[in-house]
């Protein structure tokens, strides 16, 4: 029967961790294609007859009309929309009560009778908002 042996140089390479240290901690790379594609799009700049089209200024990337039109949308009444960029800014509304550690978040509005809006006169008034820009309702 054949005897290996280790060598000893190899040995000296080998180090303890720490408990509870990873031997690997950056990990294996994760594999994103399409989301590493959708990155890099965004970052590209637009083509001057779209950019001028859109009247966004010189170096106006993907990612720069993307985030116009959605502003444009929730401008224009969108819920959709306008939950996107506050959910792009603020976070998911789960991760905002996660934050508050267990802590419930209570609003209370107070309105005194005499000072309340008149709702009903404010509805049939209808004053419509011009947006420049915008086509009107």
């Amino acid at each position: 029967m054949k005897k290996t042996q280790t060598n000893p140089n190899s040995l000296a390479n080998l180090k303890k961790w720490a408990p509870g240290q990873s031997g690997n901690p950056s990990g294996r790379p994760r594999k994103r294609p399409i989301s590493d594609r959708y990155a890099e799009m965004v970052e590209t700049m637009l083509p001057n007859d779209v950019r001028t089209a859109l009247r966004l200024p010189e170096g106006a990337t993907y990612g720069d009309a993307i985030a116009f039109a959605q502003a444009r949308q929730a401008i224009k009444g969108k819920p959709e929309a306008a939950r996107e960029i506050r959910e792009a800014i603020e976070g998911k509304s789960t991760q905002r009560d996660q934050e508050t550690e267990g802590q419930p978040r209570i609003t209370t509005i107070l309105i005194d009778r005499a000072h309340r809006p008149n709702w009903g006169k404010m509805r049939k008034a209808n004053n419509v908002i011009d947006v420049p820009g915008l086509p009107k309702p």
